[in-house]
């Protein structure tokens, strides 16, 4: 069995022993590609591969090599947990009998504070969009990811069964991150934004041909890494020195939640986190916020000055 066949074994044993969703399957799979690669350029059999073969792949991946840019070592420790996996379910099936990743240390990660965007500047980047059928689509993907916290994935799965706009208007994720369902009640704005992008929704090329809530300019499905692309050239326009990307829109619900008052337990239960540690982090931008306001003390200064 060569690398590719065992990875399709791999994958379907993913998706249909352990029912992972397929977002999380392909993130497997992609990061074995990466692997892939990296055996193909040293000539390398998956079968024979050593302790240090997994942790000169490792260097490699963080020096910018058989990926698209170098990866943060948050990014290579997944790489490893990845591995891990695949070499375990290998081992399990005979495959191979030892495990070459057992003792490889994941690279030490650093906890980063998310980054996020004001209020009013998400208010003019949903506004600036055209009033056009393409516009209002555009509007009402950003407007999932801020108003109900949603991951670019998790929009870009939505059907049209997903979405309520009735007297108890909400979303429904289904499989998220984790695999993990819920519920997201849709704000005021959310409505008329989404509501604005349905009667719109049939100018789209055989748009009535499949349920996906959110169509491309071909009739397609659209994927996570249009959204990337339509995010950049839209938020160019408005904002020409900042980069954003697609994700920042979840950070910055969370953020503005708690900055509001909201309690944490609540931000887990709209964000699916399956750990409240995850969703913690958040907090360390409220306190540093109070800690620069009680700084104003100190310098005599007022808000707002």
């Amino acid at each position: 069995m060569d690398f590719e066949d065992a990875v399709e074994r791999f994958a379907e044993y993913l998706e249909f022993v352990r029912n992972l969703s397929k977002n999380t399957v392909e993130s497997y799979t992609r990061d074995l590609k990466h692997f892939g690669q990296y055996l193909e350029e040293y000539s390398l059999d998956y079968r024979q591969v050593k302790r240090r073969d997994i942790e000169k792949f490792m260097k490699e991946l963080s020096q910018g090599n058989f990926s698209d840019s170098r990866l943060s070592p948050s990014s290579v420790a997944r790489h490893l947990s990845t591995l891990k996996t695949f070499y375990m379910f290998l081992y399990v099936s005979g495959t191979v009998n030892k495990i070459p990743t057992d003792l490889v240390k994941a690279p030490k990660t650093r906890r980063r504070i998310p980054e996020y965007i004001s209020y009013e500047e998400v208010q003019k980047i949903l506004e600036a969009f055209p009033e056009t059928h393409l516009g209002k689509r555009n509007r009402a993907i950003v407007a999932l990811m801020y108003y109900c916290g949603l991951r670019v994935s998790e929009v870009c799965s939505l059907t049209l069964r997903d979405i309520s706009l009735e007297s108890d208007p909400l979303v429904r994720v289904k499989s998220g991150k984790g695999d993990k369902d819920r519920i997201v009640p849709l704000t005021p704005d959310a409505v008329r934004i989404i509501s604005d992008y349905l009667k719109h929704r049939d100018r789209f090329p055989d748009a009535n041909r499949h349920i996906k809530l959110f169509v491309g300019i071909r009739g397609e499905p659209i994927t996570r890494k249009s959204v990337n692309k339509m995010l950049q050239n839209h938020v160019k326009k408005i904002f020409p020195d900042k980069h954003l990307h697609p994700h920042i829109f979840r950070h910055s619900c969370a953020t503005h939640l708690l900055q509001r008052g909201a309690s944490i337990k609540i931000v887990q239960e709209i964000l699916g986190h399956a750990n409240i540690s995850t969703t913690s982090i958040y907090l360390h931008i409220t306190d540093r916020e109070k800690r620069e306001a009680v700084r104003l003390l100190s310098n005599g200064e007022k808000a707002g000055k």
